[in-house]
């Protein structure tokens, strides 16, 4: 399997046992194409293109861009997982034609969102129990707004997410150098862990569970009541 394949596998957490992956064939309109494929509710990125996710009534995947960058590009489902990925190898992916090509997908609802290289992905709104959002690469991931159930964070690179709104429970797991920046999202609880130099900020108004091991900062507000466990040189910022 090529690396991109296999992180994406991985950060979508696919759990259709002996599903295959179906490649989805793009339909030229315009100069745009248009990918006929519905019944998912996760998004996987494996190239530097940009990614837009809105909520709507049904599913629709149009993708614009340089017609070689285009050309490129692989999508498929695989279970409920939509993946955008480098056809070719994916070393290869982060010309300028690459970062040009734009993805638009509607779809009813998210569960769970990843990147897995040098794009950029920006979802407008989150609702439902659940949202596992991924970045493993240098790429950033934008939440708008976000009101669910439990959300949980995993940054393993120099990437970025960041997201406003409200969630009963926030897990955050920070292996990198990248950040988690939400000054503008509400949690009643959080568990926090944090091993490399990267920095999470997020607002918990109850208690909290933070772990450092590494040089990084933690910021979860002055409603926050920590319990923090220290190895290396980090900091956790909570309470009044």
């Amino acid at each position: 399997m090529r690396p991109t394949a296999y992180l994406l596998t991985l950060m979508l957490g696919v759990a259709a046992t002996g599903a295959q992956a179906e490649e989805i064939a793009g339909q030229r309109e315009g100069d745009a194409l248009i990918y006929r494929v519905g019944d998912f509710d996760s998004v996987g990125l494996g190239t530097s293109a940009t990614v837009d996710v809105r909520v709507g009534p049904s599913w629709s995947v149009r993708v614009n861009g340089p017609a070689e960058a285009v050309a490129r590009l692989k999508i498929d489902r695989e279970g409920r997982a939509l993946s955008i990925r480098p056809r070719n190898n994916w070393r290869n992916n982060r010309s300028a034609a690459d970062q040009q090509v734009r993805v638009s997908i509607t779809m009813p609802r998210l569960a769970s969102a990843s990147i897995g290289g040098s794009g950029r992905m920006t979802v407008d709104r989150v609702t439902g129990e659940s949202l596992r959002a991924s970045v493993g690469g240098s790429g950033s991931l934008s939440l708008g707004t976000v009101a669910v159930g439990d959300l949980a964070v995993s940054i393993g690179g120099s990437g970025d997410i960041s997201a406003a709104g409200r969630a009963e429970r926030l897990t955050v797991r920070n292996s990198g150098s990248g950040r988690f920046a939400a000054p503008d999202l509400r949690a009643r609880s959080a568990t926090v862990s944090a091993a490399g130099s990267g920095r999470v900020r997020a607002l918990v108004d109850g208690p909290a569970t933070v772990s450092l091991a590494g040089s990084g900062v933690v910021e979860l507000g002055k409603g926050a009541r920590c319990t923090v466990r220290r190895a290396g040189s980090g900091r956790a910022i909570c309470g009044g």
